[in-house]
Protein backbone atom coordinates (compact mmCIF):
# COMPACT_ATOMS: atom_id res chain seq x y z
CA UNK A 1 0.00 0.00 0.00
CA UNK A 2 1.49 3.12 -0.98
CA UNK A 3 2.03 6.22 1.78
CA UNK A 4 -1.43 8.25 0.31
CA UNK A 5 -3.67 5.60 0.21
CA UNK A 6 -2.41 4.66 3.97
CA UNK A 7 -2.73 8.33 5.00
CA UNK A 8 -6.21 8.00 3.84
CA UNK A 9 -7.11 4.72 4.82
CA UNK A 10 -6.31 6.21 8.22
CA UNK A 11 -7.97 9.40 7.81
CA UNK A 12 -11.35 7.93 7.31
CA UNK A 13 -12.57 6.90 11.05
CA UNK A 14 -12.04 10.62 11.61
CA UNK A 15 -12.98 12.52 7.99
CA UNK A 16 -16.77 13.20 8.83
CA UNK A 17 -16.35 13.92 12.59
CA UNK A 18 -14.06 16.79 10.86
CA UNK A 19 -16.32 18.31 8.92
CA UNK A 20 -18.38 21.86 9.49
CA UNK A 21 -21.90 21.43 10.45
CA UNK A 22 -23.69 22.84 7.21
CA UNK A 23 -21.40 20.64 4.95
CA UNK A 24 -24.24 19.74 3.31
CA UNK A 25 -25.21 22.89 2.17
CA UNK A 26 -22.11 24.02 1.25
CA UNK A 27 -21.87 21.57 -1.41
CA UNK A 28 -25.46 21.92 -2.31
CA UNK A 29 -23.80 26.18 -3.11
CA UNK A 30 -20.86 24.58 -4.92
CA UNK A 31 -22.97 22.07 -6.77
CA UNK A 32 -25.88 25.07 -7.80
CA UNK A 33 -24.08 26.68 -10.74
CA UNK A 34 -23.91 23.54 -12.64
CA UNK A 35 -27.32 22.27 -12.30
CA UNK A 36 -27.89 22.22 -16.12
CA UNK A 37 -24.71 20.90 -16.77
CA UNK A 38 -25.51 17.54 -14.52
CA UNK A 39 -29.15 17.67 -15.50
CA UNK A 40 -28.19 16.74 -18.75
CA UNK A 41 -25.66 14.02 -17.98
CA UNK A 42 -26.30 10.76 -19.00
CA UNK A 43 -23.49 8.76 -16.71
CA UNK A 44 -21.23 10.66 -13.90
CA UNK A 45 -18.01 9.64 -12.53
CA UNK A 46 -17.07 11.40 -8.95
CA UNK A 47 -13.13 10.68 -8.95
CA UNK A 48 -12.36 10.69 -4.97
CA UNK A 49 -15.76 10.64 -3.07
CA UNK A 50 -14.09 9.92 0.17
CA UNK A 51 -16.99 9.18 2.90
CA UNK A 52 -19.69 9.92 0.17
CA UNK A 53 -20.99 13.21 0.86
CA UNK A 54 -21.35 14.05 -2.52
CA UNK A 55 -23.31 11.07 -3.81
CA UNK A 56 -26.75 11.73 -2.71
CA UNK A 57 -26.45 15.68 -3.88
CA UNK A 58 -25.09 14.70 -7.47
CA UNK A 59 -28.50 12.03 -7.63
CA UNK A 60 -30.49 14.90 -6.85
CA UNK A 61 -28.82 17.73 -9.47
CA UNK A 62 -28.18 14.62 -11.89
CA UNK A 63 -31.59 12.12 -11.34
CA UNK A 64 -31.95 10.30 -14.40
CA UNK A 65 -27.46 9.61 -14.95
CA UNK A 66 -25.94 6.52 -14.15
CA UNK A 67 -23.35 7.43 -10.98
CA UNK A 68 -20.42 5.86 -10.21
CA UNK A 69 -17.78 6.84 -7.31
CA UNK A 70 -14.19 5.73 -7.00
CA UNK A 71 -11.80 6.58 -4.61
CA UNK A 72 -8.58 5.22 -3.27
CA UNK A 73 -8.81 4.19 -0.22
CA UNK A 74 -10.99 1.42 1.01
CA UNK A 75 -11.89 2.64 4.51
CA UNK A 76 -13.26 6.06 2.76
CA UNK A 77 -15.77 3.54 0.63
CA UNK A 78 -16.86 1.69 3.27
CA UNK A 79 -18.26 4.90 5.04
CA UNK A 80 -19.86 5.99 1.71
CA UNK A 81 -21.86 2.45 1.80
CA UNK A 82 -22.89 3.16 5.40
CA UNK A 83 -24.17 6.33 3.50
CA UNK A 84 -25.63 5.60 0.62
CA UNK A 85 -25.80 1.92 0.72
CA UNK A 86 -27.38 1.62 -3.45
CA UNK A 87 -24.32 3.93 -4.66
CA UNK A 88 -22.37 2.12 -6.91
CA UNK A 89 -18.73 2.31 -5.88
CA UNK A 90 -15.37 1.01 -6.41
CA UNK A 91 -12.38 1.33 -5.40
CA UNK A 92 -9.79 2.73 -7.75
CA UNK A 93 -6.78 5.17 -8.60
CA UNK A 94 -7.34 8.10 -10.60
CA UNK A 95 -4.09 7.59 -12.74
CA UNK A 96 -6.35 3.85 -14.28
CA UNK A 97 -9.59 3.77 -13.93
CA UNK A 98 -10.85 0.38 -14.61
CA UNK A 99 -13.68 1.65 -17.09
CA UNK A 100 -14.12 1.92 -21.00
CA UNK A 101 -13.27 4.60 -23.25
CA UNK A 102 -16.13 7.24 -23.71
CA UNK A 103 -17.70 5.44 -20.71
CA UNK A 104 -18.89 9.23 -19.37
CA UNK A 105 -20.45 12.53 -19.98
CA UNK A 106 -19.36 14.00 -16.88
CA UNK A 107 -17.11 13.45 -14.52
CA UNK A 108 -16.19 15.26 -10.96
CA UNK A 109 -13.18 15.76 -8.98
CA UNK A 110 -13.78 17.56 -5.68
CA UNK A 111 -11.22 18.27 -2.99
CA UNK A 112 -9.33 15.35 -5.23
CA UNK A 113 -7.10 17.31 -7.83
CA UNK A 114 -4.46 17.99 -5.55
CA UNK A 115 -3.51 14.71 -4.83
CA UNK A 116 -3.23 13.06 -8.22
CA UNK A 117 0.40 12.52 -8.06
CA UNK A 118 0.93 12.75 -12.10
CA UNK A 119 -1.83 15.08 -12.79
CA UNK A 120 -1.03 15.60 -16.47
CA UNK A 121 -1.76 11.12 -16.74
CA UNK A 122 -4.69 11.53 -14.50
CA UNK A 123 -6.22 14.11 -16.44
CA UNK A 124 -5.36 12.20 -19.84
CA UNK A 125 -7.38 9.01 -18.08
CA UNK A 126 -9.96 11.28 -17.24
CA UNK A 127 -10.34 12.29 -20.66
CA UNK A 128 -10.13 8.64 -21.68
CA UNK A 129 -12.61 7.71 -19.86
CA UNK A 130 -14.87 10.78 -21.19
CA UNK A 131 -17.12 10.71 -24.11
CA UNK A 132 -15.96 13.30 -26.42
CA UNK A 133 -17.88 16.65 -25.88
CA UNK A 134 -18.36 15.48 -21.92
CA UNK A 135 -17.46 17.54 -19.30
CA UNK A 136 -15.04 17.53 -16.34
CA UNK A 137 -15.41 19.58 -13.13
CA UNK A 138 -12.66 20.40 -10.45
CA UNK A 139 -14.09 21.87 -7.85
CA UNK A 140 -13.01 22.96 -4.44
CA UNK A 141 -14.77 25.34 -1.78
CA UNK A 142 -11.72 26.90 -1.03
CA UNK A 143 -8.97 29.03 -2.25
CA UNK A 144 -5.80 27.51 -3.96
CA UNK A 145 -3.53 29.23 -1.63
CA UNK A 146 -5.91 28.18 1.69
CA UNK A 147 -6.22 24.75 0.22
CA UNK A 148 -2.30 24.30 -0.50
CA UNK A 149 -1.66 26.05 2.66
CA UNK A 150 -4.02 23.24 4.42
CA UNK A 151 -1.84 20.25 3.10
CA UNK A 152 1.56 22.17 3.39
CA UNK A 153 0.27 21.98 7.65
CA UNK A 154 -0.64 18.60 7.39
CA UNK A 155 2.37 17.59 5.63
CA UNK A 156 3.65 13.62 5.09
CA UNK A 157 2.47 12.17 2.33
CA UNK A 158 -0.31 15.15 1.30
CA UNK A 159 2.36 17.90 2.37
CA UNK A 160 3.29 19.11 -1.27
CA UNK A 161 -0.35 17.91 -2.45
CA UNK A 162 -1.42 21.46 -4.28
CA UNK A 163 -3.68 22.71 -6.66
CA UNK A 164 -2.00 24.38 -9.45
CA UNK A 165 -2.47 27.97 -10.68
CA UNK A 166 -5.40 28.87 -12.96
CA UNK A 167 -2.85 29.38 -15.67
CA UNK A 168 -1.33 26.37 -15.12
CA UNK A 169 -4.74 24.41 -15.07
CA UNK A 170 -5.49 26.03 -18.64
CA UNK A 171 -2.36 24.27 -19.86
CA UNK A 172 -2.77 20.80 -18.20
CA UNK A 173 -6.55 20.61 -19.01
CA UNK A 174 -5.62 21.39 -22.98
CA UNK A 175 -2.50 19.49 -23.23
CA UNK A 176 -4.80 16.24 -21.98
CA UNK A 177 -7.22 17.32 -24.67
CA UNK A 178 -9.62 19.31 -22.77
CA UNK A 179 -11.10 22.94 -24.07
CA UNK A 180 -11.22 24.79 -20.62
CA UNK A 181 -14.34 26.73 -20.84
CA UNK A 182 -14.25 28.09 -17.06
CA UNK A 183 -11.47 28.83 -14.77
CA UNK A 184 -11.91 30.40 -11.04
CA UNK A 185 -8.66 30.48 -9.38
CA UNK A 186 -9.93 33.01 -6.28
CA UNK A 187 -9.34 33.43 -2.38
CA UNK A 188 -12.92 31.90 -2.06
CA UNK A 189 -12.81 28.79 -4.54
CA UNK A 190 -11.62 27.19 -7.06
CA UNK A 191 -13.23 25.75 -9.63
CA UNK A 192 -12.70 24.79 -13.56
CA UNK A 193 -14.65 23.13 -16.64
CA UNK A 194 -13.00 21.32 -19.10
CA UNK A 195 -14.73 19.88 -22.18
CA UNK A 196 -13.34 16.36 -23.63
CA UNK A 197 -12.51 18.16 -27.54
CA UNK A 198 -14.18 16.27 -30.17
CA UNK A 199 -10.91 16.07 -32.68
Amino acid sequence: MDDLRAFFERLAEEWDAQQPPDREERLRRLLEPFGDLLQQAQAVLEVGTGTGALIPLLRESAPTARQVSVDLAHGMLQRARKRSPEAWLVQADAHYLPFPPATFDRVICHNTFPHFRDKPAALAELARVLCPGGCLLILHDLGREQVNAIHQGVGGPIGNDGLPSGDELVYLLQAAGFSPLEIEDSAERYRAIGQRRTG
